[in-house]
């Protein structure tokens, strides 16, 4: 029996509106004009006797029925590109665009690469730096390393990564300004603040100083910056114990309190919906969510400072 289907350029035309919620965005990625694209997803919404979008001035935003169609067709998309590329058979790799901030990328991803690799040959990874929004409206990036869990509409978020933050310094300045037995002894140095997310007023009142003047000292954009001035002695930063287990190890940085802030959630997985299970999204999805199952935070390397 015949199938009943649109146009597959009806269908990839909805599809990139969608995901860029905007016809001139689609419309430069498939090299068409943008009214080529409307008149494309006009002809899919006659077809299928419903609206997919709502449009109100500029805007434009999917309807229902075009969040759970698109859900759908991203995932078909998806599978037949992989379908695709597998049976091409010119022995390339499937590339996989990942984005996330700084610190996650620099401290916690990169050293784990050769694990996915062995797990994923197929794929090779595209990785990019970048800080919130998520958004997927570049081709380039299937997945991104979401800060924290807020939902985002038409994305799929899967948590993965918590972490405590506590006091860390370079051997270099705990030699110079050591020891610290109290939080009082920070008086001594310069702390070092994330512009995003900054903890040191919490983590203070949790040892009892509240009353301890913390908003001194230079602040940075994001905590790959922060991290970074501590290991070259530039002050004591408050880090997340998941992103340095590495420097704690190896003595790079040094933890110099065991009190420590609560877990907090501090990264998710996210993805289209619709692209969820398109293969190198689920198999880098299963090795992330694995790699972090049995992780327990490794014991400071300290040194004695007397």
């Amino acid at each position: 029996m015949r199938r009943r289907l649109p146009h597959l350029s009806a269908i990839q035309g909805f599809e990139a509106a969608a995901r860029h919620s905007s016809f001139k965005r689609a419309a430069d990625e498939l090299n068409l004009t943008q009214s080529a694209v409307s008149h494309q997803v006009k002809a899919l919404e006659d077809f299928l006797g419903v609206a997919l979008f709502e449009r109100t001035g500029n805007r434009l935003q999917l309807t229902q029925e075009g969040r759970d169609y698109f859900a759908e067709v991203g995932a078909g998309l998806g599978r037949l590109e992989a379908a695709t590329h597998r049976l091409a058979g010119d022995g390339s790799t499937e590339m996989l665009g990942v984005r996330g901030t700084p610190a996650f990328m620099a401290r916690w991803l990169t050293p784990r690469l050769d694990g996915f690799r062995r797990c994923a040959p197929g794929i090779e990874l595209r990785l990019t730096t970048g800080l919130p929004p998520t958004d997927f409206s570049g081709r380039d990036v299937d997945v991104i390393v979401h800060w924290g869990g807020a939902p985002v509409p038409g994305v799929r978020i899967d948590p993965f990564l918590s972490s405590s933050r506590f006091p860390v310094a370079s051997p270099d300045l705990l030699r110079r300004a050591g020891p610290f037995r109290r939080p009082i002894d920070l008086a001594r140095v310069t702390l070092l603040h994330d512009m995003v997310g900054d903890a040191w007023q919490a983590w203070l009142e949790r040892q009892g100083a509240a009353g301890f003047p913390h908003e001194k000292g230079p602040r940075f954009e994001h905590c790959e910056l922060t991290l970074g001035a501590a290991e070259r002695g530039q002050g004591v930063a408050l880090a997340y114990g998941a992103l340095i287990e590495r420097e704690l190890t190896t003595g790079t940085l040094v933890r110099l309190f065991d009190a420590a802030t609560e877990q907090a959630l501090i990264y998710s997985l996210a993805c289209l919906e619709g692209r969820a299970e398109v293969p190198k999204i689920a198999a880098f999805r299963a090795w992330i969510l694995a790699e972090v199952a049995p992780t327990t935070l490794p014991v400071a390397k300290r040194l004695q400072v007397v």
